[in-house]
Formats: C-alpha cells, sequence, structure tokens
C-alpha cells in the first residue's frame, strides 16, 4: 500500500511537471502572440479561440468524459471489450459531429463577423479556424480515452501540453500574422491527434476481457450498473455546453459592446486567472477514472477519503497562484505588454472566483463519474442562467469590469453548487 501511495504520488508530480510545460508555454504564447499581433489583432485571436471552443465542445456531444468514465469503470471489472466499443462509438460519433461542425462554422463566419461583431477583417481568421476543429475536437476525445485508461500523464500531454508548446515554437519562428497563426494551431491540433492515436495504439491488448479476482468487489454495496455511453453522454454535453458557455458568452459580449483592444486585455486577464485550471484538470484527470472505477465496485468510502484528499492538493496548489494574481495584477499583465494593463481590476474580480474554485475543487468530476449527470446538468443550467441575466445587466453598464464579474460569480456558483450536492448524496454512504 506504502509502495502504491508513493507510485501515486510520483504520478501526480510528473502530471504537474506537464502543467508546469503548459502553463509556461501557454503564457509565453499569450505573451508572444499579444506582442506580435498587437492589442486589436490579439483580440481577434482570442475571438477565434472562444469561436473553435465552443464549436468544438458542442461538436464533442458530451462523449469525452462520458467516455473516460465507461472505458474506467468497464476495465475495473475486466470488460476490456465493452471498454473497447465504447471508445469506437465515442472516436466515430465526435469525429463526424467535428467535421458537421466545421462546415457550419465555416459558412457562419461572414455573417458572424459583419453582423454580430462588426468586424468585418474577423470573417478571414473565423473561416480558417473551422480548419482546427476536427484535429481539436479528436484530440480532446483521445485524451479522456487515456485518462480512463489511468494514463494520466499522457492524456495532459496530448490534450494540453504538446499544443501550446507548439503553437510557441511557431511564434519563435517568426509566424506573426493572424491568419498564419490559425493555420499553425491547426497543425499543433492535427499533430497532438497523431500523438494520441499513437499512445492509445499501445494500449490495444487493454481492451480484451480479463478475469477479476473474487473479491475485487467492494461489500459496502452492489457493483454499479453501467448505462450506454450515449446514456451517460447526453446530460455531459449539456454540462460541458454550459461550461464552455460560461467561458465564451462573457468575451463574445464583451465583443459587441466594447472594441477590440478592450476585448484582447479582457481575455488575456481571463485566461491567466484560468490558468488556476492547470492545477485543477491535473489532478481531476488522475481523480476522474478512479472516481469511476471505486464507485463501479462501490468502494464508496475509499472514494470519499480520495475526494478529501484531491481537494486538499489543489487547494495547497491553486490558492498560491490565486494571490499573486490578487495581489500584484499589473505585474502580471505587463508582461503581456502595453495596453492591458487596463485588464487588472478585471484581473482581481476574477481570482476571487478562482480563489473559491480552488477550495471547492474537482466536485463535478466526483458527480460527472458516479452517474450524476443529470444532477450536474441541472446545477450548470442554473448557473447559464445567472450568466445570462447578470451579463445582460453588467457587461453594457461596466463592460470588462462587469464581465469578470460575471464570470467570477458563476465560477463560485458552481463550486459551490457541485459541493453541496455531493455533501447531500453522498452523507449517508
Amino acid at each position: 500500500m506504502r509502495l502504491q501511495t508513493w507510485r501515486a504520488f510520483g504520478r501526480y508530480g510528473v502530471g504537474l511537471g506537464l502543467r508546469g510545460v503548459e502553463v509556461v508555454g501557454k503564457l509565453g504564447l499569450y505573451i508572444i502572440a499579444a506582442r506580435a499581433l498587437g492589442a486589436h489583432d490579439a483580440g481577434l485571436f482570442f475571438l477565434c479561440l472562444t469561436w473553435i471552443g465552443l464549436a468544438s465542445t458542442v461538436a464533442r456531444l458530451g462523449l469525452e468524459r462520458a467516455i473516460t468514465r465507461h472505458i474506467a469503470a468497464e476495465l475495473a471489472i475486466g470488460q476490456g471489450r465493452a471498454a473497447g466499443r465504447d471508445l469506437r462509438t465515442g472516436l466515430i460519433g465526435t469525429g463526424l459531429a467535428a467535421t458537421l461542425a466545421a462546415v457550419v462554422a465555416y459558412a457562419l463566419a461572414g455573417p458572424a463577423s459583419h453582423l454580430l461583431f462588426g468586424a468585418p477583417d474577423l470573417e478571414t481568421p473565423l473561416r480558417l479556424s473551422a480548419l482546427v476543429l476536427v484535429p481539436q475536437t479528436l484530440t480532446i476525445t483521445l485524451g479522456s480515452a487515456l485518462a480512463g485508461l489511468k494514463r494520466g500523464i499522457a492524456a495532459q500531454f496530448v490534450q494540453n501540453a504538446l499544443w501550446p508548446v507548439l503553437m510557441l515554437a511557431a511564434l519563435l519562428a517568426g509566424v506573426a500574422d493572424l491568419d498564419s497563426l490559425i493555420l499553425a494551431l491547426t497543425g499543433a491540433w492535427t499533430l497532438s491527434a497523431a500523438v494520441g492515436l499513437a499512445v492509445l495504439a499501445r494500449d490495444r491488448r487493454r481492451f480484451i476481457d480479463h478475469a477479476m479476482p473474487a473479491d475485487a468487489l467492494s461489500a459496502d454495496r452492489p457493483a454499479e450498473v453501467l448505462p450506454s455511453l450515449w446514456h451517460t453522454a447526453r446530460p455531459l454535453f449539456v454540462v460541458e455546453l454550459v461550461q464552455v458557455s460560461l467561458a465564451s458568452l462573457p468575451v463574445l459580449a464583451l465583443g459587441v459592446f466594447v472594441d477590440a483592444a478592450s476585448v484582447g486585455a479582457f481575455s488575456v486577464a481571463n485566461r491567466i486567472s484560468m490558468l488556476v485550471w492547470v492545477v485543477v484538470i491535473s489532478i481531476g484527470t488522475f481523480a476522474a477514472p478512479n472516481y469511476a472505477e471505486l464507485h463501479r465496485r462501490g468502494e464508496t468510502s475509499r472514494l470519499l477519503a480520495m475526494n478529501r484528499g484531491i481537494m486538499l492538493t489543489v487547494a495547497a496548489l491553486g490558492l498560491p497562484m490565486v494571490s499573486v494574481m490578487m495581489i500584484a495584477p499589473e505585474l502580471l499583465l505587463d508582461l503581456i505588454g502595453q495596453g492591458f494593463g487596463s485588464a487588472a481590476t478585471a484581473l482581481r474580480i476574477l481570482a476571487v472566483g478562482q480563489m473559491i474554485h480552488c477550495l471547492l475543487a474537482c466536485q463535478d468530476i466526483l458527480l460527472a463519474m458516479t452517474g450524476h449527470g443529470g444532477t450536474l446538468r441541472r446545477l450548470n443550467l442554473l448557473q447559464l442562467a445567472v450568466c445570462i441575466v447578470l451579463g445582460a445587466i453588467l457587461i453594457p453598464v461596466f463592460g470588462m469590469t462587469g464581465a469578470a464579474a460575471v464570470t467570477a460569480l458563476t465560477v463560485a456558483q458552481g463550486a459551490i453548487g457541485t459541493t453541496l450536492v455531493r455533501i447531500r448524496l453522498f452523507r449517508r454512504r
């Protein structure tokens, strides 16, 4: 048991090291891209990233979290063939949906740039962004499958660490205009998808049935009956769509009411604050398959003990980052370049939301991995309603400060809501 504990800490350490690479890559990407493009084009670039992220989330259909849960849960009782069927279903479904999303995104680029954002020079970048959708969607799905196999380090490398480093390399190599940067992004996600496929192919022997020891199931309660992949994915699709909407809507709304330079400043502040998610996602990637496995085996006591450790770990690692954002936002924004210091107040407000998220982290992952997707969906729809109402009131009046307040409040609402529900659901177990 002690050896297993040290191995687990070793995996967490390597995973956090990869997340460190991601932080450096993304922060370097934001700094160099902003300086190379200028405030105006940087604002357009971040609008494109938001546009792509929203479309890719729609194309994934909620299957990525469902795949993580199903692969981990099926392998927990030796059902490798069932895990393989779910993997194939997920990859085919997201691949087809991403292709359709790319066609729709290309067609909507003109109307969106002219009618929604009032920025005709955004049309070509939005059309090029459609090329990113298929490789990005498949890469995220492949990473989720690797997480289900408990290949958390590989999952993080494929999903989060490789593409920002490749983008940073492209910038350092001289890519300095918006259209070329988006084409480089397409190439970076395509290479990430290829690496993900190669790593997954090495684990193909795990997708055959294996006999399990007679004492594999816990006496806490009977083994969970797993529903179909699509049944699991349906509520999680709404959850993922709402989550990306919560991140995207304040930015998109800001693009309607303020100039591109202000959008760029807020986007940089928002993305700096979301670097806290690096810690949350890093730990959550390792936690998710373990949540699913322990729940499938009925080991509720171990699941809750592990969850307490996860929350403490995220708080210990994330709160120092939040403190820097709250104490010295100007210093962080000055690293980006001139024209971004106006978002200092916004960054402080965003950091407050991330602080609450750090203290109550990963409870949404626990609910998703233990079959409470319907409950999680209701919580997320309530978040979306609050975001829309507050956004309509605050953003037109207060600009980026209002957008920061909306974002921070919805992040805090999600963390508090999932924690309260988790306490209620597992109180008697």
